[in-house]
């Protein structure tokens, strides 16, 4: 009798259409394989758009490098750090000595006549000691002033230039006194409340 029953609604449920029951446990593993396969899509879209961006902060990263030359392509040296180059200071002047401390010859560069005694008897009123007052071998030019010494008689040379405005001090090996040679810009000189110190001659061998 039970045999012909189910018989019977096996019969009636095709007849009317209605699928028999059945149990969820393949629609729920459907529903977890289904999850599983949205949320590795997911981890790979969010994968591939960090990548993506990651690649194009790079390439920013390297044009503005390239445009500000501070990384070449294709150069695997690390950039070091730029060493300043000190500059090149001109050599300061000495001090200046106590006018009877110079020994200075006088000589006129300039077509003026007497102004090398002149210039003389100005300098020795102050103190300085002149030996010798003549007139250059060569026109001096339009300096105030040249003075021609040896290298040992650095300072002297100085304290003498000191006197006259934009004086040219230059250093002669071959000098045995400090010569002074006034040129076609002298006027006048300087009060000794007003002295400037000319700076040394550059040594050329030493420029930097």
């Amino acid at each position: 009798m039970a045999r012909r029953y189910e018989d019977e609604q096996d019969e009636r449920t095709r007849e009317e259409g209605v699928l028999p029951e059945v149990e969820d446990d393949l629609d729920e593993e459907s529903h977890r394989r289904l999850a599983g396969t949205r949320r590795a899509r997911l981890v790979r879209q969010r994968v591939v758009f960090a990548v993506v961006v990651l690649a194009v902060l790079g390439a920013g990263a390297a044009a503005g490098l390239i445009y500000t030359d501070r990384w070449q392509p294709g150069s695997s040296a690390t950039p070091s750090a730029a060493v300043p180059t000190p500059g090149c200071v001109p050599p300061a002047a000495p001090p200046l000595l106590a006018p009877a401390e110079v020994t200075v010859d006088v000589l006129n560069g300039t077509g003026r006549r007497g102004l090398a005694a002149t210039v003389a008897g100005e300098l020795r009123a102050r103190g300085f000691v002149v030996p010798d007052v003549g007139n250059a071998p060569a026109a001096t030019g339009p300096a105030t002033a040249v003075v021609t010494y040896p290298e040992a008689s650095l300072a002297q040379a100085v304290t003498v230039g000191a006197r006259f405005p934009g004086a040219q001090l230059v250093a002669d090996p071959a000098a045995t006194a400090v010569t002074l040679s006034l040129g076609d810009g002298y006027q006048n000189l300087l009060g000794e409340d007003a002295l400037v110190a000319p700076a040394p001659p550059v040594d050329p061998a030493a420029a930097c």
